[in-house]
């Protein structure tokens, strides 16, 4: 459990850096991929807890933020923010049944169940924000959450493989050769 609230902290964190995609409100975050990064690598086996406390935690990190930084945290502005929370519960329950509950001979390549994760999350905050009234994303396209989900899916993946490949044979203990 601390590992996961760990976790969801340096999510958090990382969420508030953010690159604008396009000419809308929409911004890519590294959050999502320092959360999957972090499951992948250290083998969680309870992704809806470690998206639950991610996204709880980007919420109210930006309403913190927001706060600081001097703006005027009305609740229709809160709840705005607080709308990501969404993002991270439906990428873990998508991930949770594209991946982990897949029990089909032919699997679904990682990058491509992590794209589907991620347009799946994006279309529901998408939805809910539409559905809130908030005009965050108005000018933003599905087109562009998918171009999105693509990169962001890919970077994770290439963390991961960078991990295994580079970081996690100097972890493990060598064995030495009996003379």
């Amino acid at each position: 459990m601390v590992t996961t609230l760990l976790v969801a902290l340096l999510t958090a964190l990382a969420s508030l850096v953010h690159i604008p995609v396009g000419d809308s409100d929409f911004r890519v975050t590294l959050g999502m991929v320092v959360m999957m990064t972090g499951y992948l690598i250290l083998k969680k086996k309870k992704v809806l807890r470690l998206a639950f406390f991610s996204g709880l935690f980007v919420g109210l990190l930006r309403v913190v933020v927001a706060a600081i930084g001097g703006m005027a945290i009305t609740p229709k502005f809160a709840g705005s923010l607080l709308l990501e929370f969404f993002f991270y519960i439906g990428y873990g329950i998508l991930y949770r049944y594209t991946v982990e509950l897949n029990k089909s001979i032919y699997k679904i390549p990682l990058v491509f169940s992590l794209v589907i994760c991620d347009f799946g999350g994006n279309a529901l905050e998408y939805l809910l924000r539409f559905l809130y009234a908030a005009e965050v994303w108005k000018d933003t396209s599905l087109l562009t959450i998918l171009i999105a989900a693509f990169v962001r899916s890919i970077t994770i993946v290439l963390c991961v493989y960078l991990y295994r490949r580079f970081i996690e044979p100097h972890l493990s203990p060598k064995k030495e050769a009996s003379p």
